[in-house]
Order: C-alpha cells, then structure tokens, then sequence
C-alpha cells in the first residue's frame, strides 16, 4: 500500500514582504525573496487582531511536540501539531516552544490584549495573553490553558492557569471565538 502521505509537503511559516514601490516581492540579505520561520509543522498561526494585517513581529501558530525534519522534496508528514510556539519573525533565534503531553491537542489559539496596553505600538506587541483549548485523548477531557506571552522567556514556562471545562469536547482545530456573541438555551 502505498503511502497517502508521500505528495503532502510539509508545512514551514514563511515570511514574504511586499515592495510596493517596486511592484515586486522585497529581498531579504541573502538575497531570496522570503525568510523561513519555522519548520515545526506550523498550523493556524494567530496574532492579535489589532494588529491583522499590519506588520508585526510574533506570530502564534500551533506546531509539532519537537523539532521534525521532513524533506520538503521527498513529502511525507513530520506528526501531528501538539505544541503552540511563539515564533519572532525578526530572530528566529529567539522562537519559543511549549509541548504538551503526548497525548494532548491544541486547538486555535486567541490572543487578548491585557488592559492598559496596545498591542498596535512595537515595544507592546507581545503584551498579550493566549488562550488555547487543550484536548486530552487519552483521558477524554479537555482544558483551557492560559499563557502570559510577554517578554522573551514567559511563553516557555507554560500556562499561568490551566482549568478542566465541565464537559469534554472533541479536538478543534479552528477557535470559534466571536466578540459579544452569547447564546441562551432552553432546556426542553
């Protein structure tokens, strides 16, 4: 049987910035048109929606427990996403990762400002806290995770809180967050 798995190629964060004067994609310093992120497997990235379509430096994806090489010219996938990174895009030296147990699966992350900062301004960008439905597979439970993403080394310590929901929910891949949408059920 042959494997499904061997056309995909895998999936990196690539950065690409747009010379508008030019008409054209801008060059980086060593001369190619798009600069490498990270190749964890990176799903779903988020950053603050403040800051959607402007430049920022952080991007938030979800990423493999560790680090994975596939060759993207042969395919094939790496593992599934069971980690969420922090990644800089202006040094990716400075990329941060926090892994969850084996058998734990982020969902989409959400970032929300934290009061009194702006998150627009780029010495504040990061000044945010990340939210992320945590599915436990083993043990068919799931949490909220919260982590503090501000400053260079507060992402990897993992979670400030971590709490069970009452019911357990399948793994989500995309968030399903809307700003001031409740809904109230009627019990029959």
């Amino acid at each position: 049987l042959e494997n499904p798995f061997r056309g995909v190629t895998p999936t990196r964060l690539i950065r690409y910035t747009v010379d508008i004067q030019n008409k054209r994609l801008a060059t980086f310093d060593d001369g190619s048109n798009h600069k490498v992120l990270t190749t964890r497997l990176p799903e779903f990235p988020s950053i603050p929606r403040d800051i959607s379509t402007r430049r920022h430096r952080y991007i938030y994806p979800l990423v493999a427990r560790k680090k994975v090489y596939v060759d993207p010219k042969v395919g094939g996938l790496g593992g599934p996403v069971a980690a969420v990174a922090k990644i800089n895009a202006e040094d990716t030296a400075k990329n941060q990762y926090f892994s969850f147990e084996p058998h734990e699966f982020p969902g989409e992350a959400i970032l929300i400002p934290k009061a009194g900062k702006n998150v627009s301004l780029p010495l504040e960008e990061d000044a945010c806290y990340m939210l992320v439905q945590v599915t436990n597979g083993k043990e068919l439970k799931t949490d909220v995770a919260i982590f503090d993403v501000e400053g260079d080394q507060a992402f990897q310590k993992g979670p400030i809180l971590r709490f069970p929901l009452p019911v357990f929910t399948p793994h989500l891949l995309h968030g399903s967050f809307a700003e001031g949408v409740t809904f109230d059920f009627v019990e029959s």
